[in-house]
């Protein structure tokens, strides 16, 4: 195996979801028409808008803090329509089901954020560009970059960013982002979103021309 990777997956040709806030068909890479229904100059509407600065919301916590698995978020970055979920990741080798010399670890993490007892957007584990769930919102996976390679000892490591969007933005109260596959175990795999913090900042967020 090559001593280091680089991989990149991007959605900005992924189809505009249902009404009930799930994809309708699977998307590959950002560089291919899927159809959104809308024209294909325009960016679809339900992801953020081209040409406006986030207002960000800092967040700094751990989703799980293993011996082996590290997964965080870092900010959240908000738009009118929705906002971005800033994640870092690493991975060592030794995780159970995480197999970084075949395939990018971080392909198999699957979210979900939850607000209330009535709202949940759950990623698709099959498909992590769609979304699945209960209630008007969506999360999928916006993007991912890795590397993988020696940690300076035997052992491989990989380290990563992912970022997930979900839309339209949250209810105004707290929720919970939590990692639901694969099986933490006894570990703890979850942290708060302020979702109060995020549509307060949505406001503030900047076209880049007046």
């Amino acid at each position: 195996m090559d001593g280091r990777r680089l991989l990149t997956h991007g959605l900005a040709g992924c189809p505009r979801p249902t009404a009930r806030g799930v994809a309708s068909a699977s998307c590959p890479l950002a560089s291919e028409d899927m159809g959104s229904g809308e024209p294909e100059s325009a960016r679809p509407s339900w992801m953020p808008a081209d040409g406006l600065l986030a207002a960000i919301v800092p967040v700094s916590r751990f989703l799980i803090r293993a011996q082996h698995l590290v997964v965080a978020l870092s900010h959240v970055a908000a738009y009118p329509n929705g906002c971005m979920l800033e994640m870092q990741a690493g991975v060592r080798a030794g995780v159970r089901g995480l197999d970084i010399y075949a395939r990018d670890a971080f392909d198999s993490l699957v979210f979900a954020l939850r607000f209330g007892d009535d709202i949940t957007a759950v990623m698709d584990d099959d498909a992590p560009w769609r979304a699945l769930g209960q209630g008007p919102l969506m999360l999928m996976r916006y993007g991912l970059q890795s590397t993988a390679g020696p940690d300076g000892g035997t052992g491989w490591r990989s380290d990563g960013a992912l970022r997930l969007w979900l839309h339209p933005l949250p209810p105004a109260v707290t929720g919970t982002l939590s990692i639901i596959a694969p099986d933490p175990g006894p570990e703890l795999a979850a942290c708060p979103v302020d979702g109060r913090a995020i549509v307060a900042a949505a406001r503030h967020a900047q076209p880049y021309w007046p």
